[in-house]
């Protein structure tokens, strides 16, 4: 089975290490690139072409409301998943509006990460048994 091919966009250097380090102690998941802000995120995306995007929701140059907009209308088939200490339903819905495909609160992430990871894993499985 082919990895699933993941984008970590997120202005924090020390997270973004944590999660990559998290990340690959997994089998079955590669972390193809890493992106500072929303801009570089977007443009990350549209050249690799990522199965899932981790994008944070408050980055400089472009935030990641703005950039998961802006990634679903040219790279659809990526799932974006919006990761935020902003966990009210407000930022939820906003999310949604914006295209994503899912939201992870950043204070409780590590059992909702390892159920995305799955569920990505069977969606990834199921689409090679039908190719």
């Amino acid at each position: 089975m082919p990895s699933i091919k993941i984008l970590l966009a997120d202005d924090n250097e020390k997270f973004r290490s944590l999660l990559n380090s998290f990340l690959g102690a997994r089998d079955g998941v590669e972390v193809i690139g890493q992106a500072r802000d929303g801009l570089e995120a977007v443009k990350l995306a549209t050249k690799l072409s990522p199965d899932l995007i981790l994008m944070d929701l408050e980055m400089p140059v472009k935030d990641g409301f703005e950039s998961t907009r802006e990634i679903k209308r040219q790279v659809p088939k990526s799932r974006v998943v919006i990761l935020s200490v902003y966990s009210s339903d407000v930022y939820r819905r906003a999310a949604r509006e914006f295209g994503a495909d899912g939201f992870i609160d950043k204070n409780n992430m590590k059992d909702a990460l390892v159920a995305l990871l799955n569920e990505e894993q069977a969606r990834h499985a199921a689409a090679a048994r039908v190719a």
